[in-house]
């Protein structure tokens, strides 16, 4: 029981990393769009917040990989392409949740492809980027 808690917590922690990282992103993105004059939404703090809501949960997907399939490998041993790929299952399985939860939502998703294509592209960065930063 006691390993599951630490797992929680990390994967809790992953996710609030992530989510600042993301959130951070979007502000530079927003203020890019605010000079170039190409800002079009009425609420500016949108898009960091939703840039923080999508890192943590890509987080929590990445690392929950990790706890998965990368428990039994020691951190020295963790290569660069093995844990981006870890971090692009956790984006494919973010986005197999998204399109889920829209349907039994009853609504229509109509971002499939880009879901398929976007989150398991920015899980493998997120994740090949955090193991570089862990490293160093």
């Amino acid at each position: 029981m006691f390993r599951w808690k630490r797992v929680l917590r990390g994967m809790l922690g992953m996710g609030a990393t992530f989510a600042a990282i993301g959130g951070g992103f979007f502000a530079v993105m927003t203020a890019i769009a605010a000079v170039l004059g190409r800002l079009e939404a009425e609420d500016p703090f949108f898009g960091v917040a939703a840039g923080a809501v999508w890192g943590f949960a890509i987080g929590v997907a990445f690392s929950a990989v990790l706890a998965a399939a990368g428990s039994r490998v020691a951190f020295e041993k963790l290569s660069i392409p093995r844990v981006a790929a870890m971090g692009a299952i956790g984006g494919f399985f973010l986005a197999g949740a998204l399109i889920g939860l829209t349907k039994l939502a009853g609504n229509n998703f109509t971002g499939v492809v880009e879901a398929l294509t976007f989150l398991p592209v920015l899980g493998a960065l997120a994740g090949a980027g955090s193991l570089v930063v862990a490293r160093l």
